[in-house]
């Protein structure tokens, strides 16, 4: 969220229902009766504490360090990809270029590959470019036998560089 941190612990807050609205009023009077202000970590940190123990932040966050694509689609990876990534520390504070070479490292290896070689640092478009090579690998079976401009197209994955040539060929 792009607001202050006193409007995030104010939303957050507006948010709770039920036994966490109690609970925070409660945390909220020790807190304050305290001395202690209320900042956006200090809230954080506490419902965590409540709420989202360590060992299970650790399950989450190794879960995330080992996670692959596998027999997923791209979007079903990269959702995954980032719902994981919120329980890790790494993704607390990554650097664009790390998220983005932790991404590509549990891509299948014939998309981390052609991937690999655009040294793409921007994560949105890393996961739009993987789209459209799966998409491109998905449909190269299903595209017409004949017809006009059509080239079979060769891919050796021992040899990425030629990769983006041939797909600007196809197109």
């Amino acid at each position: 969220m792009n607001c202050p941190d006193n409007q995030k612990v104010n939303y957050a807050v507006f948010m709770l229902v039920g036994e966490a609205e109690y609970w925070w009023d409660s945390t909220r009077r020790l807190l304050e009766g305290g001395g202690i202000i209320i900042t956006w970590e200090v809230f954080r940190a506490k419902f965590f504490e409540k709420y989202f123990p360590n060992d299970v932040r650790r399950a989450k966050e190794i879960e995330y360090m080992q996670l692959k694509q596998g027999n997923m689609t791209v979007g079903e990876y990269a959702s995954k990809f980032e719902e994981l990534g919120k329980y890790s520390t790494f993704f607390y504070h990554p650097d664009e270029r790390m998220k983005c070479i932790k991404f590509e490292d549990g891509l299948r290896p014939e998309l981390r590959k052609a991937v690999g070689i655009l040294e793409i640092s921007d994560f949105p478009t890393l996961i739009h470019k993987c789209r459209f090579l799966e998409g491109f690998d998905h449909n190269k079976d299903n595209r017409p036998k004949s017809g006009r401009n059509l080239k079979r197209i060769h891919i050796n994955p021992d040899s990425p560089s030629s990769f983006s040539s041939q797909i600007i060929e196809y197109l």
